[in-house]
């Protein structure tokens, strides 16, 4: 009786394991928890069998009950051990579980982590790239501009100072007046301190002053900036109590040094009196380089200022700023005017050249 519930508790077991593999989960960890089981299983239903054999021996000797007792009593230990082992296996499994969650976890975010990095790293790199690209195709813009015109077409609307890399210089660009496009290649203006327009051959071959203030855009540049193209000259002015006039030149165009920075300049429009075509054809003269025709001196020493000076000037925007104004300083800023049938110095307080290339 004893061997045969015996064997129905193995055959149980048995059940037992078959049916957890049938229902087992389809995964690594519910995988590695049915073999431990599958094994525990084999090596109890084992012990078991050994145990039964044990009994049903005893039994056919007619052993003393004592012995039948101690025999259950093995089987019975055997099942509580399978029991627990098959406790510790399942909580060993779920906690190399939680620990393997864990740990995928931690791995998970740190991917994660790296990932962001990445594209942290990634969204850099192409912002890098990306100003490169502008960087560069700002340089081509500029290998291509040659004047303000040019950066006004490639839509260049604001007026300030720009960076023309065919020159390698910065420029001031008038992208307002007169549908825009102007280069200011001269100014003058009361300003904190005045800059000193006496300057000799090199500083104005080179250029001198502040573009944000006064300056002057250099006779090297006028000559290279003036025969890319054919341009036209605007000159703005404003008279210490008369106000404001203008005067534009259809044509302006500075020679090389070796010819003296030649002026051509003509074909006049404006309310000033044409006072810059009486300087046509005249080179550049400054206090130590004399090329004017006044046979008693240097204009740029009498009148102070370089300019396109003849026996001197009609028109002389080189010369001192008139801090306190009159008509009787020749040396001021000055545009000569015809007004009632006599000629009138106008002494500027305000002055601007800009040129842009003539509309064909």
């Amino acid at each position: 009786m004893a061997g045969s519930w015996c064997a129905l508790v193995v055959l149980g077991l048995l059940v037992v394991a078959h049916t957890y593999e049938e229902t087992r989960l389809e995964d690594v960890i519910g995988e590695y928890d049915f073999r431990i089981f599958k094994n525990l299983f084999v090596n109890t239903t084992q012990r078991l069998l050994e145990a039964i054999s044990r009994l049903e021996n005893t039994a056919a000797k007619d052993e003393s009950l004592a012995e039948l007792k101690e025999t259950m009593k093995e089987i019975s230990e055997s099942l509580v051990a399978a029991n627990e082992a098959a406790i510790a296996v399942r909580e060993t499994v779920n906690n190399g579980a939680d620990a393997t969650k864990n740990e995928l976890k931690l791995f998970q975010d740190q991917i994660l982590l790296k990932l962001s990095e990445v594209n942290v790293f990634v969204e850099h790199k192409t912002k890098q790239m990306e100003d490169q690209v502008a960087k560069l195709g700002q340089m081509s813009v500029n290998l291509l501009a040659g004047d303000c015109q040019d950066l006004f077409d490639l839509g260049f609307n604001a007026s300030g100072v720009y960076y023309l890399q065919k020159f390698g210089r910065q420029v001031l660009c008038d992208m307002e007046t007169g549908q825009g496009g102007w280069l200011v290649i001269q100014r003058r203006a009361k300003v904190v301190e005045q800059v000193d327009f006496n300057r000799d051959w090199h500083e104005y071959k080179a250029g001198f002053g502040d573009l944000e203030t006064e300056f002057w855009a250099g006779n090297d540049f006028l000559h290279v900036l003036t025969n890319q193209k054919t341009y036209e000259l605007h000159v703005d002015m404003v008279d210490f109590e008369k106000g404001p006039y203008w005067a534009s030149y259809n044509t302006f165009r500075v020679g090389s040094e070796s010819s003296g920075y030649e002026l051509d300049i003509g074909n006049y429009s404006g309310n000033a009196t044409d006072a810059f075509t009486y300087h046509h054809g005249r080179p550049f003269t400054s206090y130590d380089r004399d090329n004017d025709l006044y046979i008693d001196g240097n204009c740029a020493r009498y009148f102070s200022g370089g300019w396109w000076y003849d026996r001197c000037y009609d028109a002389h925007l080189n010369g001192v700023f008139p801090v306190t104004p009159d008509r009787q300083n020749a040396s001021f800023i000055t545009w000569w005017a015809h007004e009632d049938g006599l000629k009138v110095p106008l002494v500027l307080n305000s002055a601007t050249l800009r040129v842009k290339p003539r509309a064909l």
